[in-house]
């Protein structure tokens, strides 16, 4: 088992639910077929551990980047920069995956660690007087925390599916189990997903 790794409950013939509630559309024996070449060098609980955390790329990036906008360039400039970065890494992080850079995420998508560092500034800016700013602050934190971001998602995603064939989280695993082959020399475009 390696850093990533995750706990996950199969619901055989239907579909795998990883710890946090991450969905992805086959069962363990789909997944274990499809990912037979590898296994012998990651685990599935590790694939889905990393699928888990670089899915919270987009959302760890709108946290952390709004916080540092909205208290360097104020509350327009924030929303709509961090928007954009926003959508521009929910469909980047489809495509490709950047084992670094979830190391990363594995820390900074913790979401204590993202809470007190709001805390903080929060402090800071109610003694600045910008109690507007605060109550922002508060908004945008409990959207991404609690997952609202993905109800804006969904026309979002309904775009996206005409160029991914397979739903977000099963793309995202899917390309870090890409990454596994190519790093240990397998063709992957020759698997089928989820036979």
């Amino acid at each position: 088992m390696g850093l990533f790794s995750v706990n996950y409950q199969n619901v055989p013939g239907q579909c795998v639910y990883a710890q946090g509630g991450l969905k992805f559309r086959a069962d363990e024996e789909a997944l274990s077929r499809y990912f037979a070449p590898i296994l012998s060098y990651v685990s599935i609980n590790d694939l889905i551990g990393e699928a888990v955390f670089w899915f919270l790329l987009p959302s760890t990036l709108a946290i952390w980047t709004f916080a540092f906008l909205l208290y360097r360039q104020g509350i327009l400039f924030a929303l709509i920069a961090t928007i954009v970065l926003y959508l521009f890494v929910v469909i980047g992080h489809m495509v490709l995956y950047i084992k670094p850079l979830n190391y990363v995420v594995f820390i900074l998508g913790n979401r204590l660690l993202q809470l007190v560092a709001y805390v903080v500034l929060a402090v800071i800016l109610v003694l600045s007087g910008s109690i507007l700013k605060v109550i922002i602050l508060g908004g945008w934190f409990l959207f991404f925390a609690v997952g609202l971001d993905q109800l804006i998602l969904l026309p979002l995603i309904s775009i996206l599916r005409k160029f991914f064939s397979l739903p977000p989280s099963d793309q995202v695993l899917r390309n870090i189990g890409w990454y596994y082959a190519r790093k240990f020399g397998i063709d992957p475009t020759q698997w089928k997903m989820y036979e």
